[in-house]
């Protein structure tokens, strides 16, 4: 009968380990960011992010609840427990590592300037170096709080900002002349693009590849000093490179990749 209820016992122990993560896994995501997280006209949460994160707690047996959290406010949220991980095109990048682990990049991270197809602006060089005289007098829209605020409060000092909390009053303001330039990431701009209120925009310069400022690509994030659930988030994301589920993920959304070149299987 000992030797039963030891039995038994250690198997109980084992089904809990193996089960360790088989549990809610709350997910922070900006909600307010098409295509990649965001609420239909039915309130249900979508986009690029929420599919990922998705697919995701599918392979891993996480019970996911998805937590809306402005970017500028994610980081903290995440070390003061409000949520787990964060999906929310959220670049790697060294300052946020100094807080923060990532797992390995699901998405490309550039950045480029858009403005009305009339500009004749320079805010970089062909070679992509920053020109800050060419805006004097201008003003460039930003999110706040994005790897693109950053890049552009160092670089180019003495141009007026105009921040936005997310890309729909950003994309308004760009459109009713409120400001000069945005600033964004490519992969968002392609819908803008295709969209009535875009046709008459363009993309001014050339696209921005800087890893000091914009990271070698997207990343999830979490805590420090959680392995075990890193390991489950870059299996999960491994797998879906490897058989081809985050290809069909990409598809849903873009004609092409959005996986970051520096990522190798």
């Amino acid at each position: 009968m000992r030797k039963t209820a030891l039995a038994l016992l250690s198997g109980a122990a084992l089904l809990l380990a193996g089960t360790a993560f088989a549990r809610e896994v709350k997910i922070g995501t900006d909600c307010t960011n098409p295509p990649f997280n965001y609420r239909t006209a039915s309130g249900e949460l979508a986009g690029f992010d929420v599919d990922i994160a998705r697919e995701i707690g599918k392979r891993e047996g996480f019970d996911l609840k998805f937590v809306c959290q402005s970017l500028d406010g994610a980081l903290p949220a995440l070390t003061a427990r409000k949520f787990d991980l964060i999906l929310a095109s959220l670049s790697i990048t060294e300052a946020r590592q100094k807080s923060i682990d990532f797992s390995i990049p699901y998405r490309s991270s550039t950045g480029r300037f858009v403005g009305p197809k009339s500009s004749t602006l320079a805010p970089v060089t062909a070679d992509g170096q920053p020109n800050p005289k060419a805006l004097d007098g201008k003003v460039v829209g930003l999110i706040r709080s994005s790897t693109y605020d950053r890049y552009f409060t160092e670089l180019f000092p003495g141009v007026q900002i105009s921040r936005y909390e997310n890309y729909e009053t950003l994309l308004l303001d760009l459109v009713s002349g409120r400001v000069d330039l945005i600033m964004a990431g490519p992969i968002k701009m392609e819908g803008f693009f295709e969209d009535a209120q875009g046709k008459n925009f363009k993309y001014i310069g050339p696209e921005l590849e800087n890893i000091k400022y914009f990271g070698p690509g997207v990343g999830v994030g979490l805590r420090k000093n959680e392995p075990e659930l890193l390991d489950k988030v870059n299996n999960a994301l491994k797998g879906m490179f490897a058989d081809g589920t985050f290809k069909t993920i990409n598809q849903k959304y873009w004609k092409f990749t959005v996986l970051p070149s520096v990522w190798t299987p």
